[in-house]
């Protein structure tokens, strides 16, 4: 086996650049470790962050079969060595393997990549359904001499024509149009057979470049859907080479203290008011042009995608808020500050100022599937090391082959990408900015934000942000004040421009609404001169002081419960001695009114030895449901531990191919899951036994296949009880029908 022949500097490697397998529960061996790395998931992480020449390798490797690197090289026209670096570079990241100089794919990217040939049969096999003469003629079609050959004789010798690239090639030239047609309709599984004779299909007949097989049936063999195939993906043309930019190297700091800036004035404004949420969840076009409106902000979804990616803002009942995170964020030195945001937005999979699709578009921050990430990540990484960002994304075809975009569409994502790239700093013109690079050095995963940050602290000094207070009763703010400053402005201020500083103004209204959120008149003043290391100005304390005079003149109590009743009743209850403590006051005869809330106060009275019974506002009795209280709807994700690349190493070298042992769980699973390999049966007995989430790909009794996230509860024969995320609820889930298992977290 391949991984088994590794070193640890090599296996080391590997594991870096395929980090997924980092999380436990961590492969336990070098088999389990195959199977982590041929993963659906696992290998859908990797594959995009193939170049187009390893895409033609590994779609030809899978294509013929495993092959050696010269047999590759003939077949594409190419130097051996060029090759062999290709391979190479599969190799370190584990999407291909060498074994006794021959190359191979893990199965399921072979079954990917070779996907659309499978349908077609090979030559040998329709060979021996069709009769002697069509035979000759396909022969005699590619160019070859039949006379005197016998049947199996003629199988061999088509076998070897179609097979040819250059025999192909020429068949393919001498075709009329309508015939290329028909052939590229056939390729593409449109139909297998042609159901007349005459036109197009017998000049693929005649051509020998497709066969008669059973029952007349003309049939495109395997061997030719190959050729084609490999002839549309073309030879290996090397990395493009990439112009230095003729832009001025910047360090981006301008970009990202804006852009610090812009992301906390968003944030504040939602800890002032929510932002307000659609029905069906994320924030509409509407409220974001309110945002920009008041607060200046030109992109505010990219803002919003971004703060709810790093967990700076959540989903509370009357919109969006920021978090517990928020206030630790934003008193952080500011390398810290960007880093966490940067590598946020490098990781997101969608383009936040590029949402649109077919029905209109998904507004932030809901879930988006999108490659616009896959190529943001791949042209950044193609302009590192000050090279022309514009170039590259004329050239990102090469750097990122698997996009899926059409011209329009791909360039609507570059353009998304490069703008964003320069608001957040990380680009300047035309090349990256010196914080682009940092970014770029930093990669992706766990500890690339506090690698980012120790790289780019001293590109982004702390600077105190500046409150001057005037006596027309404004604020001048400008630059990133502290949270404890911030807090204050926005409490008893209203602002009323934005631009490089922002004029914040006082108003009776507004001080008043920080007395009723509990700020106090002295501490008003208290903080707002500690703002400014200056005394407040004579207007404004006279307001301060002329406010709180008032405030708190007329007061609400709050009444959570009223219990109603006959004046006899209502009376006992009022002198009963354990109710004192509910706070009960008579409203009248037949009325008491107290703060606490209703269940406490149904639970006390029965406890009491009184009978009553809950109404709504209309009077009506309230009958309780019997089903219980439904489950929570919000989610936590428990966080899986994860290890080091060195020391997994160590472990995976030191186990070698040892079976490891196995729990009741594991065993049972095995027993209900035949199809699935040893490590995903692994991450699903780990998950039912330690409460964890995991994403399968399921198939339910129709035949219809969705991806969930669970929580696996209970497994009851071959059944397997969890929570589902998708639907938020309990459901039992088929072990067979599962398909697919990966960690989540």
């Amino acid at each position: 086996m391949y991984l088994a022949g590794l070193d640890h500097a090599r296996l080391t490697t590997l594991l870096e650049l395929r980090s997924d397998v980092l999380v436990e529960p961590v492969p336990r061996s070098v088999a389990e470790l195959a199977e982590r790395l041929g993963g659906v998931d696992s290998l859908a992480r990797a594959l995009p962050e193939m170049n187009r020449d390893e895409v033609v390798v590994a779609e030809l490797v899978a294509l013929l079969g495993d092959a050696e690197p010269a047999a590759v090289a003939v077949r594409l026209r190419a130097p051996e060595a060029d090759v062999r670096q290709v391979i190479d570079g599969l190799c370190a990241r584990g999407l291909a393997w060498s074994v006794d100089g021959r190359v191979g794919l893990p199965e399921r990217l072979a079954e990917h990549l070779a996907e659309g040939v499978d349908g077609f049969r090979p030559i040998a096999v329709i060979g021996r359904q069709t009769n002697v003469e069509s035979l000759r003629k396909a022969v005699a079609g590619l160019g070859g001499a039949p006379d005197g050959l016998r049947k199996p004789e003629l199988i061999e010798r088509l076998a070897e024509l179609v097979t040819d690239p250059d025999t192909v090639a020429r068949a393919m030239a001498g075709l009329p149009q309508a015939a290329r047609k028909h052939l590229d309709r056939l390729l593409r599984g449109e139909y297998l057979y042609f159901g007349s004779r005459g036109g197009p299909e017998e000049s693929l007949l005649r051509a020998g470049l497709i066969v008669e097989g059973a029952y007349h049936h003309a049939e495109l063999p395997r061997e030719v859907a190959v050729a084609l195939r490999l002839t549309e993906a073309g030879g290996l043309a090397g990395c493009p080479c990439i112009p230095v930019s003729a832009d001025d190297p910047d360090d981006g700091r301008a970009g990202a203290e804006t852009a610090l800036l812009a992301l906390t004035t968003l944030l504040d404004e939602a800890r002032r008011r929510p932002l307000a949420a659609l029905k069906k969840g994320g924030v509409g076009a509407r409220e974001r042009t309110r945002l920009s409106t008041r607060l200046g902000l030109a992109d505010p979804a990219l803002w919003i995608d971004i703060a709810y990616a790093a967990g700076l803002l959540a989903r509370v009942s009357d919109g969006y808020a920021p978090t517990a995170e928020y206030d630790e964020w934003r008193d952080a030195e500011p390398g810290i500050r960007w880093a966490r945001i940067a590598v946020t937005w490098f990781d997101l999979d969608l383009a936040p100022t590029s949402r649109e699709i077919e029905d209109g578009e998904v507004a932030p921050p809901l879930p988006l599937e999108s490659a616009a990430g896959m190529l943001r990540r791949a042209l950044l990484r193609a302009a590192e090391g000050g090279r022309s960002l514009q170039a590259a994304g004329n050239r990102i075809d090469w750097f990122c082959p698997l996009h899926g975009y059409d011209d329009a569409g791909r360039a609507r994502k570059t353009a998304a990408a490069l703008h964003e790239a320069r608001v957040l700093g990380v680009a300047v013109g035309d090349r990256l900015s010196a914080l682009g690079e940092c970014l770029i050095a930093a990669g992706r995963g766990p500890g690339a934000a506090d690698e980012l940050a120790a790289g780019c602290a001293h590109l982004l000094p702390a600077a105190a942000g500046l409150v001057v207070l005037q006596s027309d009763l404004t604020a001048v703010v400008s630059g990133q004040l502290s949270a404890a400053t911030a807090r204050v402005v926005a409490a008893a201020a209203v602002p009323e421009a934005h631009g490089a500083a922002t004029i914040w103004r006082f108003t009776p209204e507004s001080v008043r609404s920080a007395l009723d959120v509990g700020w106090t008149a002295d501490e008003l003043r208290a903080e707002l001169s500690n703002a400014t290391d200056h005394p407040l100005p004579q207007p404004l304390d006279y307001l301060i002081t002329d406010v709180a005079r008032r405030h708190s003149a007329v007061r609400v109590r709050a009444v959570r419960a009223c219990v109603t009743g006959s004046e006899v009743e209502i009376a006992e209850i009022l002198h009963t001695r354990a109710l004192r403590t509910l706070g009960l006051q008579r409203l009248a005869p037949t009325v008491l009114a107290s703060a606490a809330e209703v269940d406490e106060v149904l639970s006390r009275l029965r406890g009491a030895g009184f009978s009553p019974m809950p109404e709504d506002a209309n009077g009506v009795v309230i009958v309780p449901d019997r089903t219980g209280p439904p489950s929570p709807g919000v989610r936590t994700i428990p966080v899986r531990g994860r290890v080091t690349a060195a020391d997994l190493a160590i472990r995976l070298l030191d186990a070698g191919n040892t079976p490891a042992p196995v729990s009741q769980a594991h065993a049972e699973l095995t027993s209900f899951a035949p199809h699935l390999d040893g490590a995903e049966v692994a991450v699903l007995a780990d998950a039912l036994e330690r409460g964890l989430d995991v994403r399968i790909g399921y198939r339910n009794k129709k035949g219809n296949v969705t991806v969930r996230e669970i929580r696996p509860q209970q497994l009851y024969g071959r059944w397997l009880i969890a929570w589902c995320h998708l639907r938020s609820a309990e459901r039992e889930f088929t072990v067979a029908g599962i398909e697919s298992v990966s960690p989540v977290g």
